[in-house]
């Protein structure tokens, strides 16, 4: 997919000549720090067990405010937080009847489907009282809504985790939360960006790696020495991982512990995400209550592994055409493969073209 330069004054001009890196450096100045808008995936919005039936909450994700809630048979929804009405936040003083919604302001009530189901002083409910409803799935102990720009249905699903819900495992997510100035196509990117493992993780360029790219996914895995910040020596590593669209990855990790790690990147706007990681791990038949305190600080290693990467976050600047070198590793790949989560209307774009 290739990119229009239009700047103006510009004459058409090649990559070999040394203005045409001028004028794109032009334009990449006058765009936000990461000109993608927010990618067409699945993300995680709430853990299960955050929510039960009855309740609801607020949510500020995708650039705009929306309301989840689970109704009281235990089916999960998310709609716009604005009643379609008058505009009342149906999440400030709402209130979850049976499987509805109902608006705090004059008592319409909204279905799942974000279908109008009562005007208590209506004799009829108007066809066109709708509201936006995102399509929902609770898996794996989490809550995934999907986003798309152009509203159009979900083109991939989100797969089980392998150890959820399994004996032997864990029962329940050992949980981190972030938030982080960055965009999730920034943030995936770094688990094929090979060279920086060293300079940043303190970690040897792994010898054992590879990826492979797939419609709405892509697998990778990656083996080596991390040093340890929390406990004493080494940890060798081997971590097989599966990303699945631009808001959510999971891997499984066999060191001193075999764990697996799942990965929540929900945009709040288009340069800011909510980052949570969900870690399970396998303890046969001990007693969870024995082990979970001891996984947890072991694992903090792994939170570790992420906080180190914020700083240069936070600070850099996507650049759509990088000057790489033969061992950067498959950007360019990874960032053809990025540009299917993007609609036509939401591009600069990816840098799908490097």
């Amino acid at each position: 997919m290739g990119t229009t330069l239009a700047i103006r004054g510009a004459t058409a001009r090649g990559p070999f000549d040394p203005l045409f890196w001028k004028d794109l450096n032009r334009l990449e100045s006058c765009l936000a720090r990461f000109p993608f808008g927010i990618p067409n995936s699945w993300y995680v919005v709430a853990y299960s067990h955050e929510l039960a039936p009855g309740e609801l909450r607020k949510l500020a994700y995708f650039d705009r405010e929306l309301v989840l809630f689970r109704g009281e048979g235990g089916e999960v929804a998310v709609l716009d937080a604005f009643c379609p009405h008058l505009g009342a936040h149906l999440g400030v003083g709402g209130r979850v009847v049976e499987e509805t919604l109902r608006c705090p302001f004059h008592g319409w009530r909204w279905g799942r489907d974000g279908v109008c189901r009562e005007i208590p002083y209506a004799k009829r409910i108007p066809a066109s009282a709708r509201i936006d409803a995102f399509p929902v799935v609770e898996r794996n102990g989490m809550i995934f809504v999907w986003y798309h720009a152009d509203g159009e249905a979900p083109s991939f699903e989100i797969p089980i985790v392998s150890g959820w819900d399994e004996p032997g495992w864990l029962a329940s997510w050992l949980t981190w939360e972030w938030t982080v100035k960055t965009h999730p196509q920034e943030m995936a990117e770094n688990g094929i960006d090979w060279p920086h493992f060293d300079r940043v993780h303190q970690m040897p360029v792994p010898d054992d790696r590879s990826c492979e790219f797939r419609e709405g996914s892509f697998l990778w895995q990656v083996g080596g020495t991390k040093p340890l910040t929390h406990l004493e020596g080494e940890d060798q590593l081997t971590m097989h991982g599966e990303n699945w669209g631009l808001g959510f990855s999971w891997l499984r990790q066999a060191g001193n512990y075999d764990t697996v790690v799942a990965t929540g990147l929900t945009p709040i706007d288009g340069e800011t995400t909510h980052v949570r990681m969900g870690v399970i791990a396998r303890i046969g038949d001990v007693a969870e209550a024995d082990v979970r305190e001891e996984i947890r600080t072991y694992m903090a290693e792994h939170a570790v592994f992420a906080e180190q990467d914020f700083a240069i976050w936070e600070n850099k600047k996507f650049r759509a055409r990088p000057g790489l070198c033969e061992e950067d590793g498959p950007i360019a790949d990874y960032r053809r493969w990025a540009a299917q989560f993007y609609s036509p209307s939401t591009a600069m774009r990816t840098g799908a073209s490097s």
